[in-house]
């Protein structure tokens, strides 16, 4: 959903990285990479895996040392085994606590795969129907006007080709606010119109979170302990879970590469902003072990747990689609899963970045190898995640002219990682530029604002700062045109314009996310 008003390059308050930890940083990171022959079923030979990791570990090592994020964990899976994991950098900067294999991210989006592979297995057991019309699941549930839930079945919600609007209610309070109950979501459907796309594929959250409502209707469970039982308990992704309140201490902090370091983010997802589309805490560790069952037909430490057939229908293209992201052109999407190329090779792919975090999950199914990348940094991070997927997947092949490419592309990454900070501290300077006096005496936009669908959004004044508040939301807003009543926040990670309409020298509304707000 998008402001009126954007202001790209968003910015949090600063904290300064020491000699010591730019030195941590740039350099350090865990005594030597963990080889999974000790943990998992069918591991290679020791010596082949060290070999492998030889090869591998200058490289990825050498992209992390640009110094795009501050910390990053890397798991690579090689027939059927986890043939490298390592951690790089720091999980926190005010403690220098290390990243590991099994230091917990937050994935995003790539929550989706697990939610329609819990849904192709449901369907394997006969406990769901995924051609099923939606309204056999949710009788009661009312689209807007020329929308029919007759005509929507679980696969199109599923394969984003529902028609329905993604951006409205629905998306802003499940992923961002937190505040509703499954009810009122169900109810506000109705104010997500028919999509400009019409069936055609889409991307979005909307048809995962009504997935999940459809799957918690057919099984009486919600969809955090649906996808546990279905998918992670199964394939022994102990370290992975859907409850912010259920994180390890060894939890990433969020990042944001700025101008004179990392910016430290507010963490901002709970237990209520966990959702079907993008909810789960996971590691590089966990997620290998998903690749493995998805690259060996559902099976994992010499048996079956999950069907073959399960795993064949998320990875069959459900629709069609046309886009390049990153490095990769994408043909197709199957059930929670981007299908795309690499180059020459079929890559199936998930990935997810909010607000300080990347999540890079891929595999190639004919060559039967696959990389995860974690990355506590989402924009520069994910430029990270990238190449150092890109630059295993190319000496995993043994592509020719593979060590001379990847040596001028680390060479060039410094330069890049610069450059970024640049951008950055060129922003804040301009940014801080701007008159931060406004029309009114800030006291005129104190007070609470309210829409019908989005909810309450509240301004206070702290320490001579307007503050915003909306649910699980925080941020301290700048002026960004006081002659318009305008000013900038973050609410949702990224810089966001609000306009307030003032009438005898006080607010009496604003406008957010393109909807009014009026003072209660």
């Amino acid at each position: 959903m998008a402001s009126p008003l954007t202001d790209t390059h968003p910015r949090a308050p600063r904290r300064s990285i020491g000699a010591a930890l730019r030195a941590l940083i740039a350099g350090a990171a865990l005594a030597g990479p963990i080889l999974a022959g000790a943990a998992t079923a069918g591991s290679p030979p020791a010596a082949a895996a060290g070999s492998l990791a030889a090869r591998l570990e200058p490289g990825v090592r050498a992209l992390f040392d640009a110094g795009f994020a501050p910390g990053m964990s890397v798991a690579v899976v090689k027939d059927g085994a986890i043939a490298y994991a390592q951690g790089f950098g720091v999980a926190d900067l005010e403690t220098g606590r290390p990243v590991g294999p099994e230091t917990q991210f937050y994935i995003a989006s790539t929550t989706k795969s697990f939610t329609a592979l819990a849904a192709a297995r449901l369907a394997t057991e006969g406990k769901v129907d995924l051609d099923a019309p939606i309204s056999k699941y949710l009788p009661k549930l009312r689209l807007a006007e020329s929308l029919s839930a007759d005509r929507i079945t679980l696969r199109d919600l599923l394969a984003m080709t529902h028609g329905i609007e993604n951006n409205g209610p629905v998306t802003f309070r499940s992923a961002f606010t937190g505040e509703y109950t499954g009810d009122l979501l169900l109810r506000l459907v109705a104010a997500h119109g028919p999509a400009s796309t019409g069936r055609e594929f889409k991307y979005g959250n909307l048809g995962y979170n009504l997935a999940g409502f459809v799957l918690e209707s057919a099984t009486g469970k919600g969809w955090k302990e649906i996808v546990e039982a279905e998918v992670l308990r199964p394939i022994g992704m102990s370290r992975t879970t859907a409850w912010m309140s259920r994180a390890t201490t060894d939890l990433a902090t969020p990042y944001r590469l700025g101008g004179d370091g990392f910016v430290t983010l507010r963490r901002t997802k709970t237990d209520a902003t966990m959702h079907a589309a993008g909810g789960h805490l996971s590691t590089a560790g966990d997620l290998a072990r998903y690749l493995i069952v998805h690259l060996d037909r559902g099976r994992i430490d010499g048996r079956e747990v999950v069907p073959a057939s399960a795993i064949a229908e998320t990875h069959r293209m459900q629709a069609a689609q046309k886009a390049k992201f990153l490095d990769y052109e994408r043909y197709g999407w199957g059930l929670g899963w981007d299908l795309g190329t690499y180059e020459a090779d079929t890559l199936v792919h998930r990935f997810g970045n909010f607000n300080g975090s990347f999540c890079h999950l891929s595999f190639m199914p004919a060559r039967g190898i696959g990389v995860v990348v974690l990355a506590s940094e989402d924009r520069a991070g994910g430029m990270l995640a990238t190449m150092v997927a890109n630059s295993i997947y190319d000496r995993l092949l043994e592509k020719p002219g593979a060590e001379e490419r990847w040596a001028r592309i680390v060479s060039e990454a410094p330069a890049r990682a610069a450059e970024g900070r640049s951008r950055m501290a060129e922003d804040a300077q301009r940014r801080a530029a701007r008159p931060q006096t406004t029309a009114h005496p800030l006291r005129a936009y104190v007070g609470e604002y309210e829409n019908a669908n989005l909810g309450r959004i509240r301004w206070t004044l702290n320490g001579g700062r307007l503050r915003a508040s909306m649910g699980a939301l925080e941020s301290e807003a700048e002026i960004y045109d006081g002659t318009k009543d305008q000013v900038r926040v973050e609410l949702t990670g990224s810089g966001e314009v609000v306009t307030f309409e003032c009438e005898g020298g006080t607010a009496k509304a604003l406008i957010y996310q393109n909807a009014r707000f009026e003072r209660r």
